[in-house]
């Protein structure tokens, strides 16, 4: 991860090679059924004034996760390697409106890394040092899943979203299957160090609230003490491993520049859990 802050860093100072819009607070929503219910304000946090070590405050951390995860697209040399096909994958694709998971062949080749190889000949395939990812698949992928036996094909019955992030200190609630889940998060708003009339975000952290067993479970899913234009997003809440509770696919990104899917399953979580982070992907766009 260090490596991944210090390349976004050099990229910075080169181009901007992503824009995301700055998130912007919705209006209060009442949806029926297995969808949002309810938004307004919690009680916020502590801030964090020193984020030298984002490294260190950044969760979920990326080491010692069950399984791998991976996108499509086009990967600098050292974010994805042939070697990853080995492991047997799933995808979660999106067609026509509805999600599903399926079995799924990798192809991982050779390709022209726009920002590194721009001094190769990009013509000459031997010289390119970046990685393409496809799949046998016609459908977007969403997300890659290595294999798993907690993982078949199937539709995936999701909850739809308003807005794809949860706001500084909102809550948003849903029903799935009956039960009833909250996503909500804290943190505070301070001056920017470049500008003191600009609030940014500090201490952000989400959390996942639900009962399991009777008892209710209030669940860090993703934190980080700063943002750069950026939030943490919401891809898909549905269930992806068929076990009759909610898992979240969310890119738990704190910079503009970087990419971070990270899968959360309900069948690998612990007795006081309601999801556990199984794999995230980290990749910079330039």
């Amino acid at each position: 991860m260090r490596k991944i802050v210090v390349l976004i860093v050099v990229c910075v100072s080169i181009v901007a090679c992503k824009e995301i819009s700055k998130a912007e607070n919705g209006s209060d929503i009442q949806i029926a059924g297995d969808s949002l219910a309810i938004k307004d304000s919690i009680a916020s946090s502590d801030s964090i004034d020193n984020i030298d070590w984002i490294d260190e405050e950044l969760y979920p951390k990326s080491k010692d996760l069950p399984l791998s995860v991976l996108s499509t697209g086009v990967f600098h040399g050292d974010e994805t390697s042939p070697e990853m096909i080995n492991k047997g994958w799933f995808g979660i694709f999106q067609d026509r409106g509805r999600y599903y998971i399926a079995s799924t062949t990798l192809s991982i080749q050779k390709a022209f890394d726009v920002v590194l190889d721009e001094t190769v000949d990009e013509h000459n395939s031997s010289n390119w040092t970046g990685w393409e990812v496809k799949t046998s698949h016609i459908d977007t992928s969403l997300v890659l899943i290595s294999s798993s036996p907690r993982l078949s094909s199937h539709e995936i019955k999701t909850i739809p979203l308003d807005k794809d992030f949860i706001d500084l200190n909102e809550k948003k609630t849903f029903t799935y299957n009956g039960s009833s889940y909250t996503l909500y998060s804290t943190g505070n708003l301070k001056p920017a160090e470049y500008n003191k009339d600009e609030m940014i975000i500090s201490n952000y952290k989400l959390y996942l609230k639900g009962y399991k067993e009777g008892k209710e479970i209030n669940q860090l899913l993703a934190s980080t003490p700063t943002f750069d234009d950026t939030m943490f997003r919401v891809f898909l809440i549905g269930d992806i491993d068929n076990d009759g509770f909610p898992d979240l696919v969310l890119n738990t990104s704190y910079h503009y520049n970087l990419y971070r899917p990270t899968v959360y399953l309900s069948s690998f979580a612990d007795k006081d859990q309601l999801v556990k982070v199984v794999g995230l992907h980290s990749s910079v766009g330039c």
